[in-house]
């Protein structure tokens, strides 16, 4: 289009009896004005290119995608295996992440460097993703990671709703469809998972414990959403019955952030009022932190309690 332009001034000036060392100039101008124009043109194909085709690729680490006849969802399941996986016949415990769209990197080195140091065993991490845009991850999480469906509620000044309610599908996708095919491909101790869950994660892993404990036998679980549907699952914690194998379950959130703060004081409470000698717990408040910045002291400190051999007093 601006190359069009530019040729019919051109022409323009000519017809219009200008004299030639300005024509010239003018001529001089426009060649100039194209190779810029050629130029940017170069650059933005460049970028387009680079932003379709490049990646970032964890070490020891494989995608594999996965559709859930539950709810139709196709899910891109990251697995980052321990170092010396493949040469070995070991069976590692394995630890479930939720958000794996944004988290899985820093997962990922956070367990490397725990590892190394020896302040928990080598472990396979499970990353749960959509493969798809920004917009749309908020939206899907919403969807898995919510117990019931909230058809009013508006988050950050939106004003549509997302959808909500999905956890009992994500569940059976879980417990029928994924568990199976980590167990059947890979080296893994099925006895042994851990499930890490922040935010809408927190409160998903609250719902499991709740409803299905056999699933996981240890929760780190970060600034939890407690205050969906009007503190739902708090008040479901003090009806329910619970029939926990040896649980463990690290619980934290950020000072800065007190709703969050107070509704977790509250679940912790329900769960000791209710004595269970196959609960181990601890729950952090954390100085400084906020419901963002909470995940890297988080979860560094959740996985060095959730698998310590030690009994906390």
């Amino acid at each position: 289009m601006n190359k069009h332009i530019i040729i019919v001034f051109v022409i323009f000036l000519t017809s219009c009896g200008i004299p030639q060392s300005e024509f010239d100039l003018v001529k001089n101008e426009n060649n100039a004005l194209k190779k810029r124009i050629d130029s940017i043109e170069h650059q933005l194909n460049t970028l387009e290119y680079l932003v379709d085709n490049s990646e970032v690729v964890l070490a020891n680490t494989k995608v594999k995608e996965l559709t859930s006849t539950y709810n139709g969802q196709s899910y891109k399941i990251k697995i980052k295996f321990p170092k010396g996986y493949e040469n070995g016949s070991e069976k590692y415990p394995v630890l479930y992440v939720l958000d794996a769209e944004t988290n899985f990197g820093g997962v990922s080195y956070i367990v490397q460097r725990l590892i190394k140091d020896k302040l928990i065993p080598k472990v396979l991490i499970v990353g749960i993703a959509y493969g798809t845009d920004y917009d749309d991850f908020y939206k899907l999480r919403s969807r898995d990671l919510t117990p019931v469906e909230d058809k009013n509620l508006r988050i950050g000044g939106k004003q549509y709703v997302d959808p909500t309610g999905g956890a009992p599908e994500f569940t059976n996708f879980l417990e029928s469809e994924l568990f199976p095919f980590i167990a059947k491909n890979y080296r893994v101790k099925e006895e042994e998972r851990a499930i890490y869950g922040h935010s809408y994660g927190g409160l998903y892993g609250c719902y499991i414990m709740l409803k299905k404990p056999h699933l996981f036998n240890k929760y780190l679980l970060l600034s939890p959403s407690l205050w969906f549907k009007d503190n739902l699952l708090i008040k479901e914690a003090k009806e329910t019955e619970l029939n926990l194998k040896p649980t463990k379950l690290y619980m934290a959130s950020g000072m800065l952030e007190t709703r969050i703060q107070n509704l977790q004081m509250d679940f912790v409470f329900t769960l000791n009022s209710k004595r269970q000698k196959n609960l181990e717990l601890k729950v952090d408040v954390m100085r400084n932190e906020t419901h963002r910045t909470v995940f890297g002291p988080g979860f560094t400190n959740g996985l060095r309690y959730l698998y310590s051999e030690k009994k906390e007093q």
